[in-house]
């Protein structure tokens, strides 16, 4: 898509490339989906979206901040401002159509213009009858609303409890165990005492911008060391 404008008295044309209309890629393998946009571009921010319309979800955002299984392919092509992005770790859940969008910078940022968009086929499955699988990659919620976070945990994997943490590594900050009522604004979404229960899925109500970061599925098992799986996490934005 082309966007002309006039910034001042001069005159400026913007266009997104997104070159390939389709991939397909197997199920577990990587994917690299190109865009680039001219080096007239105004002044604005670029993330990719999957799907379009208000069901649309945040994939990546080119700000700095860290998005599991997302990350930004190095600049290849002279005199163009590269907005390619690698996916790793497919699934049958990530196909769909992404777009690259350029926003302008603002509170709530406003699109500018969106590439034509990269159907994205995934063939063949994952082994998910032992992995913690998290749907979504990214979610955004408003301040004060109520967002949920997936998790399916198969019950093939060993027995032990089931944690959410946000962040990872030592600094990590437990949100949530489904043992006791520590945690006044997160509830789970299922019955997770039912037998044969996989879904541990939270909810987390009154939402603040302090609960803007990544969150992780964690499975555990009896014994010591018992931390036996995470998932990929999803990151939630506030705004």
């Amino acid at each position: 898509m082309i966007l002309s404008f006039f910034p001042g008295n001069s005159f400026e044309e913007v266009k997104v490339d997104q070159p390939e209309s389709s991939v397909s890629v197997n199920a577990g393998d990587e994917v690299t989906l190109p865009c680039s946009m001219s080096s007239l571009s105004p002044k604005g921010t670029v993330s990719w979206f999957k799907e379009d319309g208000p069901k649309r979800q945040l994939i990546y955002s080119f700000n700095g901040n860290h998005f599991p299984r997302v990350t930004q392919v190095q600049k290849t092509v002279p005199n163009q401002m590269d907005y390619s992005i690698r996916i790793s770790d497919m699934s049958p859940k990530d196909a769909g159509t992404y777009f690259c969008v350029l926003l302008k910078k603002g509170n709530p940022a406003m699109e500018l213009m969106s590439g034509p968009g990269t159907y994205v086929s995934v063939k063949g499955t994952t082994d998910q009858t032992s992995h913690v699988q998290q749907n979504e990659i990214s979610r955004t919620v408003e301040m004060g609303k109520t967002i949920t976070l997936s998790c399916t945990v198969p019950d093939t994997l060993p027995s032990g409890p089931v944690a959410w943490f946000k962040g990872s590594g030592p600094n990590r900050k437990l949100i949530f165990n489904f043992k006791d009522d520590r945690f006044p604004r997160v509830k789970a979404t299922a019955d997770t005492s039912k037998a044969g229960n996989t879904d541990f899925s939270i909810r987390i109500s009154e939402v603040s911008l302090a609960d803007a970061g990544t969150y992780y599925c964690v499975k555990f098992k009896n014994g010591k060391p018992n931390e036996y799986q995470s998932g990929q996490g999803s990151q939630v934005f506030v705004t």
